[in-house]
């Protein structure tokens, strides 16, 4: 498809409340055991999403990668891809699931610090203008 990036592809997971619950629901671990479902989505470089999967607020998102990546709406062309994931991701799923798709993997690794610790400080942290979705470059 024209205009899609898929150059820079994202993934990442959010919890959000279901306090009608459903087949897809699970206790929430951080909202005091309430139902949740995570949305794990695959977003392209420019932010749109090509690929979401719901599952229960308590599952990991290293177990809905594989599910995530195959839910793909379109085929991407063949080439190289950078793919960017948090530590949420640091574990060998992900890894296989990245290897066996052709994917290059950007993973920031447990116990790795940041590269730009002060942003963590909100005394010492200044306003920023928003930036395209970018992960570490590659080495």
């Amino acid at each position: 498809m024209v205009g899609i990036e898929w150059e820079w592809l994202s993934l990442d997971g959010v919890m959000t409340k279901a306090p009608f619950g459903g087949a897809a629901t699970g206790p929430n671990p951080t909202d005091r055991g309430k139902r949740g479902t995570k949305r794990s989505t695959l977003d392209e470089g420019h932010g749109l999403p090509l690929a979401v999967v719901v599952a229960g607020a308590n599952v990991p998102d290293m177990k809905l990668t594989a599910p995530t990546l195959d839910a793909l709406v379109m085929s991407a062309p063949a080439g190289p891809a950078q793919w960017c994931v948090d530590k949420g991701y640091d574990d060998d799923l992900s890894r296989s699931a990245a290897t066996v798709r052709g994917y290059t993997l950007h993973l920031r690794t447990r116990g790795e610090e940041r590269l730009d610790a002060a942003s963590r400080d909100p005394l010492t942290r200044s306003p920023q203008a928003p930036t395209p979705l970018r992960c570490r470059t590659p080495p």
